[in-house]
């Protein structure tokens, strides 16, 4: 009778390793996910930022605000993103107020998971102004 008892807390034993490996395992699964998410993340953040600066390295960017020469902002954003990559641009003023009253955007959004960044432009005129250019960011899952 003792023997039995015995093995019962082997069988025990061994179930109850068998439940760690279990969830180890699914543990270490996890974060993979998570950074392939965080890659797209990264790769749509650094594109998006490069359309930007590039815009604003010679003042075209904020000579196309002040003109408010939508459609032209439009055209040199499509020219630079690749086309899998849906994209919204909006501009605000110091106050946060919009400043485009037309859509600047290639269609709606494809994905849930959109990229938001923010870049301050300053006015390279007499005028000082400066502006808060929000470009958001999908693409296709």
């Amino acid at each position: 009778m003792s023997f039995r008892k015995n093995q019962r807390g082997q069988i025990r034993t061994i179930e109850a390793l068998l439940a760690s490996l279990l969830i180890l395992s699914t543990i270490a699964l996890v974060p993979t996910q998570f950074s392939i998410e965080k890659t797209h993340y990264d790769t749509y953040y650094s594109e998006g930022n490069q359309v930007l600066i590039s815009l604003d390295s010679n003042g075209e960017l904020s000579n196309m605000i002040e003109n408010e020469n939508w459609q032209s902002l439009k055209k040199s954003i499509q020219s630079m993103l690749p086309v899998s990559l849906w994209f919204n641009l909006t501009v605000f003023d110091s106050d946060m107020n919009t400043l485009n009253d037309v859509v600047v955007s290639n269609g709606g959004a494809i994905s849930e998971e959109v990229v938001a960044i923010n870049y301050v432009c300053a006015s390279s005129t007499e005028n000082y102004a400066v502006y808060l250019v929000r470009l958001q960011l999908a693409g296709a899952s």
